[in-house]
């Protein structure tokens, strides 16, 4: 593709940071451009997009060139006069798409979010200022463009080979001059849900990377620790008709210790009411520690729990008459919102440390097989363990590793 010098490509305009183009991006509604191969895109995927905020368009790559480009912006810029938009494209569109933006062309374009192309620009590529860029690398390989340049001379842009090695940590992040990630075992296509290559647990992280992005190059932010605390109340307070609003229909609850809990409003409306109401009077919760994600759709809560077992208490103890005993036990809450509702919430908890406080479990209660091989005790704590991680730390910390000791 041949590059055309833009009016925008000044040296003033390039010289401007990433913070000056942030103050600018201010935009009445929050716009994107979708893009890929085919003609017909897949619906549950705008779909997504549409239920986070977003005003969607698609445009087909069809023959490609500089009039894919320009067919690309004629509809960014129809969002309106004083709109700003991002453009998450997918397959050879996001190749394109990519290849197109390294230089300044379009003053309303913020973001752009690259669903595995099979080709990508330099490692070191620079893009302008005000246009924040995400690729997301599946498959095996791929090709990256190199400009071999000889005495000042620049030679003809090649395309070479490289694998896609696994990236840093659990998260799999390059090292580039723009935003990428890899996906391990995962194929292109993996974002769409009329594929095969679908994969769900890597579209849902992927995605939340590309909200991330395109909602701060948007400068948007959304009040997900109100959405949260509002439904927290209401939940607690017994008020679920109200509840049940802000929960997206097939919006689920689980508590994984005990797998209790509910999918859709139906079932979680019967939940909330008949097993989860009434608390017993002592029951306390103390925020420990909030992590708000950087998507603006997730919030991790560390809780401390304290309450007093004085009745059945269906989602903790199921089918556990009460026992009297207090409890202490730290519970993490994972939720996540769709658009201001409520899709998800997964909570977890050291069920072990609750079953030795109630007298259920004790740490003698060694299996024969297992006293026969020398193991004396079970490896758990009772309220120690809540205790240790409010504290973080505490004398029982590494007393169940033997060796520890002898350091």
């Amino acid at each position: 593709m041949a590059e055309k010098k833009s009016a925008f490509d000044t040296p003033w305009f390039n010289g401007q940071s990433k913070d000056f183009f942030n103050m600018l991006n201010v935009t009445k509604n929050y716009n994107v451009v979708l893009t890929a191969e085919t003609e017909d895109f897949d619906e549950e995927t705008a779909q997504q997009w549409r239920d986070e905020g977003f005003r969607t368009v698609y445009v087909p790559l069809l023959n490609g060139g500089d009039q894919y480009i320009t067919r690309v912006h004629r509809e960014g810029d129809a969002f309106g006069a004083s709109e700003y938009y991002g453009i998450v494209a997918y397959g050879d569109a996001a190749n394109l798409i990519l290849q197109a933006h390294t230089r300044p062309n379009t003053p309303k374009l913020a973001a752009i979010v690259a669903y595995y192309p099979s080709t990508i620009p330099s490692s070191k590529t620079q893009y302008p200022a005000g246009v924040s860029v995400l690729v997301h690398l599946a498959g095996k390989e791929v090709g990256m463009l190199h400009q071999p340049e000889v005495l000042g001379i620049q030679g003809k842009v090649k395309s070479v080979k490289k694998p896609v090695t696994p990236g840093a940590g659990y998260g799999e992040g390059l090292r580039m001059s723009y935003k990428a990630y890899t996906y391990a075992g995962i194929e292109p296509g993996f974002a769409e849900r009329d594929l095969e290559e679908f994969d769900a647990l890597a579209e849902d992280l992927a995605f939340g990377r590309s909200l991330e992005l395109v909602r701060k190059a948007l400068r948007w932010e959304t009040p997900v620790e109100q959405t949260r605390d509002a439904l927290v109340d209401q939940t607690a307070s017994g008020a679920t008709e109200k509840a049940m609003k802000a929960v997206r229909p097939f919006g689920h609850v689980l508590y994984g210790p005990t797998l209790t809990g509910g999918v859709g409003t139906k079932d979680l409306s019967r939940f909330y009411t008949s097993f989860f109401q009434p608390l017993p009077p002592t029951f306390r919760a103390r925020l420990l520690s909030r992590t708000i994600g950087t998507d603006g759709s997730r919030i991790v809560d560390e809780l401390y729990i304290t309450f007093t077992h004085s009745q059945p208490i269906p989602w903790i103890l199921p089918g556990i008459p009460a026992t009297n005993k207090k409890v202490e036990v730290v519970m993490v809450s994972i939720v996540k919102f769709v658009g201001g509702r409520l899709e998800s919430e997964h909570v977890y908890w050291d069920q072990a440390s609750v079953l030795v406080q109630v007298g259920l479990l004790n740490a003698e209660m060694v299996p024969q097989a297992f006293k026969k091989k020398g193991v004396e005790e079970l490896p758990i704590w009772g309220v120690e363990s809540a205790r240790g991680v409010k504290k973080g730390g505490g004398e029982n910390v590494n007393v169940l590793i033997e060796e520890w000791d002898g350091k």
